[in-house]
């Protein structure tokens, strides 16, 4: 028997089969992009991921791709992670109305004023989350006040992880961890809230039902099955939000559990066995959201990582690109060229809004103590050193009341850099181990269709037959004082450059 895992990002979805004792069958991926406009619109073309999904899910399905030995293993249940806040606007004939709204749209981010005027405690004692227009709740009030005519013919707003689910089902609903991500959904009475829709001024209609992530919806419809070439059996399972995914697939589930997936984001998932108390989240700048594993919570501290990869490109490496050379191409380049110790450079991460525990605004990066013979590697690495620097920062502030990171479990795509995981465990002086699977969001995903389907008696047994590490890299004592410097400089620039 085998399971497939699907994991929809920003820039690219991939879809995965596993064996139910946790080996790779196939894996397979397909890319989008992210339309920018002038007037700080930020939105994806529905049809085009819609196509993508299609294409991954019946490649990963396809057979003849794969090792004699699986062929005979069928797939029993489908499971799907996505990133948060984007939309899909559907119709009652399920047809997509317009564009997904991105997290980083502009469009009437203001409107964040009317869950602060109900009071940052009182908004935290409901959602638990820090208030901020990267979530839905400003893509539903553009909707509903500047898009009336379009508002009028929206039967639901889906995430894209429950829209695939509704798409293969038939079965419309979405999920603790999504519907938390909207700013309008009860922590504690896993529900939506009234008083957070009064306050928004949000007409609830268009919300789905709310059900608890792993939630059966049922068999995939039969011309889903055909198309996709999937048996008429597969049993299509909840899933929920990217990084909760992603930490079940690297063996994330138990209170003080954590991983750290390193893509276009950089995000460090904490997890607890209950509701965290509100007062200390709160005062840290931390959101509570639920596990996909019921009964528990995570916590994310988060980043820009692969995305400032993606603009020191730009910005350094034009005649490499001009060559026509691929982005692993000149990051190789740039690993070579970068030392083998620490720099006397300080970069602060910020091209882009910062996320937890921070919230900077956008273009705040900063280099600070360069030279006339600074070098293209040199700044490379202090880049890397800046990104990691972040966390150690948020680590230590978690570490005073007593939430402790012992060691990182790193996944993702950043995750095949040795050069950025030995930083990190240089700077960080804790152990960083690479998953076995880097993909962990499609492991993650096979892992809750494995558990919502009956096939593992618990989450223990589940998560064991995929755990396992690739590499370990181990603290380098040496560096350590070097680095201490540094963060004593890092530390200070931000609080004199960004916080005065």
């Amino acid at each position: 028997m085998s399971l497939m895992g699907i994991d929809i990002g920003s820039s690219r979805c991939k879809a995965a089969v596993y064996t139910t004792d946790g080996q790779l069958v196939s894996a397979t991926e397909s890319a989008y992009e992210v339309k920018r406009a002038e007037d700080g619109r930020f939105e994806l073309d529905c049809f085009a991921v819609e196509h993508a999904l299609y294409t991954a899910i019946s490649e990963a399905a396809d057979r003849s791709r794969w090792e004699q030995r699986f062929v005979g293993d069928t797939i029993q249940a489908i499971s799907v992670g996505s990133f948060g806040e984007a939309m899909v606007p559907l119709d009652r004939d399920g047809n997509i109305l317009g564009p997904s709204i991105f997290s980083h749209d502009q469009r009437r981010k203001e409107t964040v004023s009317r869950l602060e005027d109900f009071g940052v405690d009182n908004f935290y004692r409901i959602n638990g989350n820090i208030l901020g227009y990267s979530y839905t709740f400003p893509k539903l009030v553009w909707y509903q006040e500047d898009a009336p005519e379009l508002h009028e013919k929206i039967w639901k707003v889906l995430s894209w992880a429950d829209f695939l689910v509704y798409r293969l089902s038939g079965n419309a609903a979405t999920n603790y961890c999504h519907a938390n991500r909207t700013l309008l959904f009860d922590l504690w009475k896993e529900r939506w809230s009234p008083e957070l829709l009064e306050a928004g001024g949000i007409d609830g209609r268009i919300l789905a039902e709310v059900v608890p992530p792993s939630t059966d919806m049922g068999t995939i419809l039969p011309d889903m099955a055909t198309k996709l070439g999937l048996s008429k059996d597969v049993r299509i399972i909840v899933g929920g939000h990217d990084q909760c995914i992603n930490a079940v697939g690297a063996g994330a589930v138990h209170g003080g559990d954590s991983v750290t997936g390193i893509g276009t984001v950089e995000c460090t998932t904490v997890i607890f066995d209950g509701i965290p108390d509100p007062q200390m989240m709160l005062s840290l700048n931390l959101g509570i959201e639920h596990h996909v594993v019921e009964g528990k919570y995570v916590a994310f501290i988060h980043n820009q990582a692969g995305a400032l990869q993606t603009w020191f490109l730009k910005a350094f490496t034009t005649e490499l690109m001009a060559k026509g050379l691929s982005e692993k191409q000149i990051l190789d380049i740039l690993t070579n060229e970068a030392p083998n110790e620490p720099t006397n450079a300080i970069f602060l991460p910020f091209v882009e809004p910062s996320g937890a525990p921070l919230f900077l605004p956008s273009g705040n990066g900063v280099y600070s103590g360069i030279g006339a013979t600074t070098g293209r590697g040199e700044l490379y690495r202090a880049l890397l050193e800046g990104e990691t620097m972040f966390f150690l920062d948020a680590f230590e502030k978690l570490h005073k009341h007593g939430i402790v990171i012992h060691d990182i479990l790193a996944t993702g795509g950043g995750s095949r850099s040795d050069l950025w995981l030995q930083i990190k465990a240089d700077m960080l002086q804790r152990p960083v181990r690479r998953a076995r699977y880097r993909e962990s969001g499609t492991a993650g995903a096979a892992i809750t269709a494995g558990i919502a389907s009956g096939i593992y008696s618990s989450v223990d047994e589940a998560v064991q037959a995929f755990k396992g590490t690739d590499r370990d890299f181990i603290p380098n004592p040496q560096f350590a004082a070097r680095y201490n410097s540094l963060f004593t400089r890092y530390r200070e620039l931000v609080e004199r450059v960004l916080l005065t």
